[in-house]
């Protein structure tokens, strides 16, 4: 049965060969619900529909949030089809209403459930998304400056807009403020080996600036078609960073994070400290895919990887000391004693060797 939502939005984008019979929800993220729009003579649709609750919470309408993110995957899906002809949805388009926000684009199909991804399929599939992603980056963005992307009432540019210098030594010195934070605590770790290992990736890194790149913060495998001829990425969130910076968080996802997600109540469903091998693999695949054998440029993405855990360390040491969590927090990281155990994960990754 489809819903009154549904029927609002597909009259108001008046497609035409739609069969109402053939509309089906086919998912449901945390911002939007999801729906396949079958067409007798043309390609099929994907329509996401702004909830109006999130994460207990109803949410206000904010028409300049909404173009920011809107315009944003739209900038996202060009530059990423100008570097790799249909890995994003070709067409895409939204309308916004206070009482009916919705995307619509084109569908790219449904791939392999991680679970089905052999050894080797995955190693291929991750070196697909590691020569993907390095290409994306190599691209001088369209939009200026750093930082999350906003909609200036005429168009999108980063929030910080500076000399690109600053920028770089001010992300550098990030790590060092936090490194400092945690030294300074009560949190029981190897204290000599982490702040000698940080320090020296820090110097390291300075002489060697990074190019600002439109990069994505959500390389989840939900947003991933898995697939050994094509693979294919929806529902970005882009931000203008750093470029190796964001290879390295690819594979910190991985390789880490998700699979110490697993048992926070937003990721349980997707099963991933049991497909931890499968997403090991697909980002041992990436790296290959993206270095193309240069063994600096793999060290330096893999010290990037410790300063990511170096992130995650300080964010959960932060939220366990908070007095309470709010529904957001316990959503995506889970309660306090959830927190502390992934907390002591993290702290031990970070006393590994590079």
């Amino acid at each position: 049965m489809i819903n009154e939502e549904v029927r609002d939005a597909i009259l108001k984008l008046n497609i035409e060969n739609s069969a109402m019979d053939h509309i089906m929800k086919i998912g449901e993220g945390a911002w939007h619900n999801v729906y396949k729009i079958e067409r007798k003579h043309e390609g099929e649709l994907v329509l996401r529909i702004r909830k109006k609750e999130s994460y207990g919470q109803l949410q206000e309408y904010n028409e300049i949030d909404l173009i920011t993110e809107y315009e944003s995957s739209k900038a996202y899906y060009h530059q990423a089809n100008q570097t790799s002809f249909h890995i994003c949805p070709l067409f895409f388009d939204y309308i916004l209403e206070e009482s009916l926000a919705f995307t619509v684009e084109s569908f790219m199909g449904i791939g392999k459930k991680l679970q089905d991804i052999s050894h080797s399929e995955s190693f291929v599939i991750g070196g697909k998304l590691g020569r993907f992603f390095k290409g994306m980056h190599e691209k001088i963005p369209e939009i200026k400056g750093f930082g999350n992307i906003i909609w200036n009432g005429e168009r999108l540019e980063g929030n910080i807009q500076q000399e690109t210098n600053l920028i770089w030594q001010h992300d550098n010195d990030i790590y060092l403020s936090i490194l400092n934070e945690l030294t300074n605590s009560d949190l029981k770790f190897d204290r000599k080996k982490v702040v000698d290992k940080v320090v020296n990736i820090i110097d390291k890194r300075r002489k060697s600036p990074q190019k600002i790149s439109l990069v994505n913060q959500d390389v989840t495998p939900e947003n991933i078609i898995f697939g050994l001829e094509n693979v294919s990425l929806i529902d970005p969130f882009p931000r203008l960073d750093f470029d190796l910076k964001y290879a390295g968080y690819v594979v910190f996802c991985y390789k880490f994070l998700l699979p110490a997600y697993s048992n926070a109540p937003r990721y349980r469903k997707h099963a991933y400290d049991q497909n931890s091998k499968i997403m090991s693999r697909i980002a041992d695949g990436f790296i290959k895919g993206y270095i193309d054998n240069n063994e600096k440029l793999q060290h330096r993405l893999l010290e990037d990887y410790v300063l990511w855990v170096l992130l995650e360390t300080h964010e959960h040491y932060e939220t366990l000391n908070e007095s309470e969590l709010n529904a957001k927090t316990l959503q995506q990281m889970g309660d306090k004693e959830m927190i502390k155990n992934r907390l002591s994960l993290c702290l031990r990754e970070l006393e590994k060797s590079i």
